[in-house]
């Protein structure tokens, strides 16, 4: 199969992917042991929720559509995470109940702007508000403890060889590939280019954006359930700087904010930059004032 290197070099994602692998080769020259397998699992540990996030942030923008709260969400699971487990739910129990929460705020941030039509951004800073306020009262301050055997599981490499931790986003994007294949695919990029247009070409346009808001809370959800594995505790603003950071990795990422131009795959670029980014910093001991 011949490629074509004027698409390759035009595909919106080629600058993240560019960028993941100069400051990837940075990390290994400049971060010592970086290559090391435990330095791996942990790096990836402690940024794949950021990965998940911005694929679900993704599937928003590409509709058109923009969600500042999904690091509420990642929050408010977080903390009913903790909850379950203190209540002595078995896992399976708390994984469903979690996921089905996330979906459920996914549903209530699709409901708002896709049948109701009120403004994204105007919608989901209110839930993003009323989720945080949740999480809040629900847990006040940092508390509670995820099973520690899940917690070594999400920490373990699988038949030493996958990091558990990719699991998680290999599970999104293997769902969102799926979804590809339908004609969904066609109704979220055209609702992102033209809604108007979209609607008199007979695309549910408000059923599309209900999806790609569910979607998005399930994204959220799996980035909950990897984080709570990583801090193997409960905190109310765990996911407050998710948000932000996953609008940022989908523009990195070649997703343009007015809808309907990039991939998942860009999300996924721009998440890994951002996480190599911040690893420099890290590891350099750079001072914060």
């Amino acid at each position: 199969m011949k490629i074509d290197k004027s698409k390759l070099i035009r595909w919106p994602a080629m600058p993240s992917l560019v960028m993941c692998v100069i400051f990837f080769l940075i990390n290994v020259f400049c971060t010592n042991g970086f290559l090391q397998k435990h330095v791996i699992l942990s790096f990836l540990s402690s940024n794949i929720p950021l990965v998940c996030v911005s694929m679900g942030c993704a599937c928003v923008i590409i509709s058109g559509g923009m969600d500042i709260s999904l690091g509420a969400i990642v929050s408010l699971t977080n903390v009913i995470f903790v909850k379950l487990n203190a209540a002595g739910l078995p896992l399976p129990a708390q994984i469903t109940i979690c996921l089905c929460a996330a979906l459920l705020m996914g549903l209530i941030n699709g409901v708002i702007i896709g049948l109701l039509r009120v403004t994204p951004l105007l919608a989901t800073y209110a839930t993003s508000t009323a989720y945080a306020g949740i999480a809040l009262w629900m847990l006040p301050t940092p508390a509670g403890t995820v099973m520690r055997s899940y917690c070594s599981w999400y920490n373990s490499w699988l038949a030493g060889v996958i990091p558990v931790p990719v699991l998680f986003a290999a599970l999104i994007f293997l769902l969102w590939s799926l979804i590809m294949k339908t004609p969904m695919k066609y109704w979220v990029y055209s609702t992102g280019r033209h809604g108007y247009k979209a609607y008199v070409s007979a695309v549910p346009v408000g059923k599309t954006q209900v999806f790609t808001y569910i979607f998005a809370g399930f994204a959220a959800g799996s980035a909950s359930l990897a984080i709570s594995s990583s801090t193997q505790g409960g905190d109310a603003s765990v996911g407050a700087a998710l948000s932000m950071n996953a609008i940022a990795a989908c523009v990195i990422g070649g997703i343009g904010l007015a809808g309907g131009v990039g991939s998942m795959v860009g999300s996924v670029f721009g998440a890994i930059f951002l996480s190599l980014v911040m690893f420099i910093v890290s590891s350099a001991h750079i001072a914060s004032i």
